[in-house]
């Protein structure tokens, strides 16, 4: 029977880190139907949009109109309760940010021992191999997210307002008329905006997620070689 323990892999280290309790932060991760909602939501906003772009290569019609209002009214019913949950949840934490800080920082801690002492027991080979990969592909990934985006994605969650700005002044006393005045940079930028930020939202998060792999792995090998240098002091005082 083999009873060697599994060898390292990133699939191993991220079950490890998502096992992890999330502690006294926990109240601001976004629930998981939330979640959904959100996208939800996004992908309401761009079908809403999409009879500002369909206008430019056709007929206008009275379906357009339609769509463009139902469009607005999904999203809206879709992100009311994130938005909502997220300035209740905002609000409550304000005013004990610095306790709540330092309950987080305790805690992560000493979650951050407990995985360091866990990669430590893996040959340093190979955490130093998976090390420098987590480094190489952060820094691959960062270079295809500009050559793609241009740095749009530090705009955060503004080109998805902006194109939600498009909507509701459009929708406002829609017809076709004036559904067939909206111009065409407008008609393209709006939808490319929200979809160009969903991709740049996965693009960042995966960043953060080999980021956050090089960090503790950087950080085992750290403190594994501080360990070796210590007891290696301490042979040459004893001899």
């Amino acid at each position: 029977m083999d009873d060697q323990p599994p060898a390292l892999s990133f699939s191993l280290l991220d079950a490890r880190i998502e096992a992890m309790p999330d502690g006294p932060a926990s109240i601001l991760k976004t629930p998981r139907i939330i979640y959904w909602l959100n996208i939800l939501g996004s992908i309401a906003i761009v079908f809403g949009l999409l009879p500002f772009l369909l206008v430019q290569f056709l007929t206008p019609q009275w379906w357009m109109v339609r769509m463009a209002q139902i469009g607005v009214w999904s999203a809206g019913l879709l992100c009311a309760p994130g938005i909502l949950r997220g300035l209740a949840v905002m609000a409550r934490e304000f005013w004990h940010w610095r306790i709540k800080l330092v309950e987080q920082s305790d805690h992560d801690l000493a979650q951050f021992r407990g995985l360091r002492a866990w990669l430590q027991t893996f040959p340093r080979a190979d955490v130093e191999e998976h090390r420098n990969f987590a480094k190489f592909a952060h820094e691959r990934l960062g270079s295809k997210l500009v050559l793609l985006m241009g740095g749009i994605e530090r705009a955060g969650i503004l080109p998805v307002l902006v194109a939600g700005f498009f909507l509701l002044r459009e929708v406002d006393g829609l017809g076709i008329e004036s559904l067939a005045d909206v111009p065409l940079w407008q008609g393209v930028l709006a939808p490319f905006l929200v979809i160009t930020w969903w991709i740049g939202v996965i693009a960042v998060r995966m960043r953060l997620t080999h980021e956050l792999y090089a960090m503790v792995l950087t950080d085992a090998l750290e403190h594994r070689d501080c360990r070796h240098s210590s007891v290696a002091c301490e042979s040459e005082h004893a001899s």
